[in-house]
């Protein structure tokens, strides 16, 4: 299977044969739990929009269009509240991307963290605060700019992901897992970084195989005061103290269903620098709390037969064609769990809904699936309960 360079970094960004034994095609006893639809929000836009936060205090909402990089904020009658960009090279900008999607802070602003430091704008774009990154001191941290990864603010810090795909080693050495430091700490008062939260030993990651850094992006939420985190790809839920030195509470296997487990790849064949996603594995998006439930979104991967067809070669747009089946066939799947990782229920995500949601005040917010068939001028964002 060969993917044009375009269409590659849209896979990529979209995130970053053998099952997993923890996979289940019957997901053992469930509840009747499932994700319903309560309300929505229209919001006039034309363009793309990707969702960053909610707040339902404020009652605002924060968007992100990736084509003119520029984000909007709209009030809860859709009514747009500000828009702004920053070229990467402008005095008060913060950098290409975000390492995570930009949230409102207690003040009502925009709090955004990237590479290069920590800021925070007003609804206009107008620099509040800002605390660069001293230029010898940068590192390449990978970043979103959508809801899939979240900056969360924990006391007077701000907790994220931080992955970096080159370092002193690459992914074909052992060392470059012995080292990765899944989580960062950001200091809004200093800018101050510290990485931490190493691969758990016993992880698909540890197994002397080259894993691709698309598959080790972070997910995770803090509950009653502990990290909850799943590790990229790792179908297993860790629970950690959340204070020094992070000591492992809990490591529950996760009954995903049909889950088609990376293995990874031999390091003597692998290419060092190349960075790519393979869509016929599976992959876990989010993980978020929800009131007393978590909820794990994810996608299952393809059964043996597609997936030994999704890697021969094809068009351009035969892949095209293939990929927009592969879509339908395998749609995106959401668990929930108690704080226990007991499984309570596993369903598609229900059609009306994107794979772009947050977690508020116990509710998600959606956002709407784009029509495929039609361009609108307009986004829906569905609050969603769980019934």
């Amino acid at each position: 299977m060969k993917l044009t360079h375009t269409l590659l970094i849209l896979l990529v960004f979209s995130f970053f044969a053998c099952e997993s034994p923890t996979s289940s095609s019957s997901s053992g006893e469930k509840t009747t739990l499932t994700l319903e639809i309560a309300d929505s929000i229209r919001v006039n836009y034309i363009g793309k929009l990707n969702l960053m936060d909610v707040n339902p205090e404020f009652k605002m909402i924060l968007f992100f269009d990736p084509q003119n990089m520029k984000f909007v904020s709209t009030d809860f009658e859709g009514k747009i509240l500000g828009e702004f960009s920053k070229d990467r090279d402008a005095p008060d900008g913060f950098g290409f991307f975000p390492m995570a999607a930009g949230r409102f802070n207690a003040s009502q602003n925009i709090q955004i963290v990237s590479m290069f430091g920590i800021y925070e704008y007003d609804l206009d774009g107008n620099l509040l605060t800002s605390h660069k990154i001293p230029k010898d001191e940068v590192k390449s941290f990978s970043g979103r700019a959508d809801a899939k990864r979240e900056i969360q603010f924990v006391n007077d810090k701000i907790l994220l992901s931080g992955s970096i795909a080159r370092g002193e080693f690459n992914k074909t050495q052992p060392e470059f897992y012995d080292t990765y430091l899944q989580l960062v700490w950001a200091d809004p008062k200093t800018g101050a970084f510290e990485q931490f939260l190493s691969l758990d030993s016993a992880s698909i990651f540890q197994n002397n195989m080259s894993h691709e850094p698309t598959t080790l992006s972070t997910s995770f939420d803090v509950v009653n005061d502990q990290l909850y985190v799943i590790s990229g790809i790792d179908p297993f839920l860790n629970i950690y103290e959340i204070e020094p030195p992070y000591t492992k509470l809990k490591r529950i296997p996760l009954q995903l269903t049909n889950y088609r487990l990376n293995q990874g790849e031999d390091p003597k064949k692998a290419d060092p620098r190349a960075i790519s996603y393979d869509p016929s594995y599976g992959i876990i998006h989010k993980l978020v709390k929800v009131g007393d439930k978590l909820v794990i979104m994810y996608e299952t991967g393809y059964s043996e037969e597609d997936a030994i067809r999704s890697h021969e070669n094809m068009s351009q747009s035969e892949w095209e064609e293939f990929y927009s089946r592969m879509k339908e066939k395998y749609k995106i799947r959401y668990q929930i769990l108690d704080f226990e990782g007991k499984l309570l229920s596993d369903a598609e995500i229900p059609g009306k809904l994107s794979d772009l949601f947050v977690a508020r005040d116990g509710t998600l917010w959606f956002l709407g699936k784009a029509n495929a068939e039609v361009e609108e001028d307009f986004y829906t964002l569905y609050k969603v309960e769980i019934e």
